[in-house]
């Protein structure tokens, strides 16, 4: 048997991240990135811009870096609904892209909200998706909800139809399971769920600032047939692992695209993507204090090799070889 040297050993794995890294460009220049969120514009320990506009009314603060035109804005300049910039990040760069990654936002309140608020992302529906998101949170006992979409009476069918739930949420529950939930065109009810525990989060009343915190990526992805929910601990070096899956044609459904949702309310609007909160029974709730970073939406179902926290191949070959796969049929209590 041949002897590698460490020397030769290390020649290989750089040529293989090279490759890995080109591959990894390619298939991500092929996925239609509908929005991404990168929270660039700084600077470090500034509020997220405000424009001088009123606590709730939308301001085109984060931008898009997808070139749609879908900003997002905070509800408040600092304060209990806002956030603030901080240069605590998972990656120096974006492993996907080489991308210089230098802020996240921290909420800098107990009431964070951001928003969109664009005719056509409202609009969207697709059949084929994939929300990303990273984030370091506060340890809680309560739902926190990363990534959602506001909505009000969409899930009309299924066994047990409840018109509180809103139309998505990518969000940690109250025992630290991460779930991706959503309601589909046809007013059917989806969702799948990591076991407990997955999540790693900190203390707010013993550390305010979160340096014991772990920055974790969340991947959730449907391609009409299966919802998968991917998850790594970038903290840790992990690789993705798929932590949650779901056969969607079980369901009965004759169409399991993303509803662009229904209803309205005096502070939000049907088909409005959320960042840092939830929606429930037609009210903001559901807060995930902490950072966040680094949020996409795709209209394809990427893989794990196309994500924007893509490790090191090293990683990668670890994280994707025997999965934990946690299939969630489980009814949900509540958003």
């Amino acid at each position: 048997m041949r002897t590698i040297s460490p020397v030769t050993r290390r020649r290989y794995l750089s040529g293989a991240t090279v490759v890995l890294a080109a591959l990894a460009g390619v298939f991500g220049a092929q996925a239609d990135t509908i929005a991404y969120w990168n929270f660039e514009e700084g600077p470090a320990g500034a509020n997220v811009a405000r424009g001088g506009m009123s606590d709730g009314v939308f301001y085109p603060a984060v931008q898009d870096q997808s070139g749609n035109g879908y900003h997002l804005s905070v509800w408040s300049d600092g304060g209990g609904a806002g956030y603030a910039y901080r240069t605590d990040v998972a990656s120096p760069t974006i492993p996907l892209t080489g991308a210089p990654n230098n802020f996240s936002v921290k909420n800098t309140g107990g009431f964070p909200a951001m928003w969109t608020e664009s005719p056509a992302l409202q609009a969207w529906s697709p059949l084929t998706w994939t929300i990303e998101v990273s984030f370091q949170p506060e340890l809680s006992d309560s739902y926190r909800t990363l990534v959602g979409r506001d909505s009000q009476g969409a899930n009309t069918a299924g066994p047990s139809p409840n018109p509180d739930l809103a139309a998505l949420y990518l969000q940690i529950q109250p025992d630290e399971s991460l779930a991706i939930k959503f309601n589909d065109v046809s007013g059917y009810w989806h969702e799948a769920i990591s076991a407990p525990g997955l999540v790693q989060g900190f203390t707010f009343s013993s550390d305010n600032d979160g340096l014991t915190g772990q920055w974790q990526s969340a991947a959730a992805v449907s391609d009409g047939s299966t919802l998968r929910l991917y998850y790594r601990n970038v903290e840790l070096g992990e690789g993705w692992q798929l932590v949650a899956e779901l056969d969607l044609t079980a369901s009965g459904s004759p169409n399991t695209a993303l509803t662009p949702g229904t209803g309205d309310g005096g502070d939000w609007d049907a088909g409005n993507f959320s960042v840092g909160r939830g929606l429930y029974a037609g009210g903001h709730t559901d807060r995930a204090w902490g950072f966040i970073d680094e949020v996409r939406l795709s209209d394809v179902a990427l893989t794990p090799d196309q994500f924007l926290m893509v490790p090191e191949p090293s990683s990668l070959a670890l994280g994707l070889v025997g999965f934990g796969i946690a299939v969630a049929t489980r009814r949900r209590n509540r958003g």
